[in-house]
């Protein structure tokens, strides 16, 4: 009997510049990505009975064959020529729906665990050609830790931020947005008075999403949520996360942490997501 113990983590999108409308229908995008330290919990066992398998608790996420877990167990296993299946036991603690990237880091390491139990039957460049056709943050997933993706965001330039790392907070009201929908409303969004949007400075370069436009339009509470982030002198940055719905605060100071999540949670409500953690920049 074969197992692998993984720990997929949550990334946030430092930055995010919409460059334009592709011909095969998708975005050319650049943006600096990071892992943090909120991770999901994945046990992988080879079977030999060729199907694959799926148990999921915790936050919500589908427990089906569409899971990007399932996905990438049975591409692995359809590249490789096996006829084994694989067993998955999946402990979400990343929210969906939430700019995070837990689904794609899901099927990342089932690709990079899969691989390794079989001592790695088809390599790292066959595993990021998986990655690119399951999905765009997929590729990131595999190990870089951070990066620069361009192209839809399988194209990963990885970047060094030794000695940068700081305490993060993630906010995320009780709703998800679409990250299909948030792209088709690009060109037609507005801005909306009051809220920020501008570029802030910080130690990792100039940070802005482009996605905040339509978004915020849809969902002001997150531009809210994101002003009243920026003006604590706790906070060094504040951005929505990809397509949301995750505003994240890059802290000053880590002992900040807990009474800002008091605050938060008073302010909007207890049905808010809040978590603590920190930028992750070393490499898998």
């Amino acid at each position: 009997m074969m197992k692998m113990k993984l720990s997929p983590p949550a990334k946030i999108n430092l930055s995010l510049r919409i460059l334009g409308k592709r011909q095969d229908g998708y975005h050319e995008i650049e943006t600096l990505m990071t892992f943090v330290t909120l991770e999901d919990s994945l046990e992988l066992e080879l079977i030999s009975e060729g199907k694959v398998t799926l148990e999921c608790e915790g936050q919500e996420a589908p427990s089906d064959h569409t899971n990007l877990a399932v996905i990438a167990a049975n591409a692995y296993l359809q590249e490789a020529g096996l006829k084994s299946g694989v067993k998955i036991f999946l402990e979400k603690h990343i929210p969906s729906g939430a700019g995070l990237g837990g689904g794609s880091s899901d099927a990342a390491s089932v690709l990079r665990g899969l691989d390794a139990l079989h001592d790695g039957r088809i390599g790292r460049a066959s595993l990021s050609s998986i990655a690119a056709k399951i999905g765009s943050d997929v590729p990131f997933f595999l190990g870089y830790a951070a990066a620069w993706c361009r192209g839809r965001g399988e194209v990963c330039e990885p970047v060094s931020f030794s000695g940068f790392d700081r305490s993060v907070l993630l906010v995320k009201p009780p709703f998800s947005v679409s990250t299909n929908w948030a792209y088709s409303r690009l060109e037609n969004a507005k801005k909306i008075p009051g809220l920020p949007y501008d570029s802030q400075s910080s130690p990792w370069g100039d940070l802005s999403n482009d996605l905040e436009v339509p978004v915020f339009e849809k969902f002001p509470l997150l531009g809210i949520i994101k002003r009243w982030l920026l003006e604590r002198v706790e906070v060094e940055v504040a951005l929505m996360s990809g397509s949301g719905s995750t505003i994240f605060a890059i802290l000053r100071e880590a002992e900040a942490a807990d009474h800002l999540m008091i605050r938060i949670r008073s302010l909007f409500g207890s049905q808010t997501w809040v978590s603590s953690c920190k930028t992750q920049f070393m490499h898998l």
